[in-house]
């Protein structure tokens, strides 16, 4: 199992901004974890985003885009989990960091996101 999973909340420009974003697991299902909230409103991202990011650096900014989104992901701290036991593992860079860059609503409206305080992980489990 393999998936990438990532949420955010704060203000930007008077709005308090809460995002909800996933991948790799639910892919080809028609499903998505992806949401944007917006001064209390909550707006169904459908898409599956793309998520770009280096699996040998990963304190380096990653890239979460797609025709609704495009937002950089700057990560200041990387929480490392791993336990290989054969047949059962786990490898887990969740990264703690701040997002930037725009999201569209519901209606289509692109809203900034800038400095908005969250986390993003790569996980990797085997069972």
């Amino acid at each position: 199992m393999h998936w990438n999973w990532g949420a955010g909340s704060g203000v930007t420009d008077g709005r308090t901004i809460g995002i909800q974003l996933g991948s790799k697991w639910t892919d080809g299902t028609g499903a998505t974890e992806n949401s944007l909230l917006v001064d209390g409103r909550l707006h169904k991202i459908s898409e599956n985003l793309i998520w770009d990011y280096s699996t040998t650096d990963f304190p380096a900014p990653w890239h979460i885009h797609g025709a609704t989104a495009d937002l950089v992901f700057t990560p200041f701290y990387d929480k490392v989990s791993a336990i290989n036991l054969g047949v059962l593992g786990n490898n887990t860079h969740q990264c703690f960091g701040h997002y930037d860059g725009e999201i569209a609503d519901s209606d289509g409206n692109r809203i900034t996101v800038a400095g908005i305080l969250g986390w993003a992980e790569d996980v990797h489990n085997r069972w």
